[in-house]
């Protein structure tokens, strides 16, 4: 019979933590780095036309007609439309981008054919378009949809 030697795995798993507390340092400190958009970004951001609530709202009720599985069965909770801005990940530069933005809580029949609970989302429109979208989870952590 082998045995298995321990000493290897043992220094394996110590390799693998090193790297990876490595990898976690570096991303927490990158992260630091990442500044507020200035006053005058903001300013210069184009938010285009003013957008009605009624707009909005079918703007965001066409784009889950393709994204849900069961649209017929959807349940929207929409908030109040409001001027706004999101500004890009690190990775799109930090671009910020201006427009409306509207919040909506979602609730809609699954494959089971059995409701699944609200799930909350952002969009951002400019010019009766929507430009942006996230899914916003139940820890309030964006992820783009759209």
């Amino acid at each position: 019979m082998r045995s298995i030697r321990w000493y290897s795995l043992s220094k394996h798993g110590e390799y693998f933590m090193r790297v990876f507390l490595m990898c976690f340092i570096l991303m927490v400190s990158l992260s630091g780095c990442a500044s507020k958009p200035t006053p005058e970004q903001i300013q210069a951001a184009d938010y285009g036309a003013s957008v009605y609530q009624a707009d909005a709202e079918k703007a965001v009720r066409n784009f889950f007609q393709a994204y849900l599985k069961d649209p017929e069965s959807a349940r929207y909770s929409f908030g109040s439309v409001y001027r706004g801005y999101v500004v890009g990940s690190v990775f799109e530069g930090r671009k910020v981008e201006g427009g409306y933005l509207l919040e909506v809580a979602v609730n809609a029949k699954n494959s089971f054919g059995g409701y699944v609970g609200a799930r909350n989302y952002r969009f951002l429109i400019r010019n009766e378009r929507l430009v942006g979208g996230w899914d916003m989870g139940t820890s309030n952590i964006p992820v783009k949809i759209l």
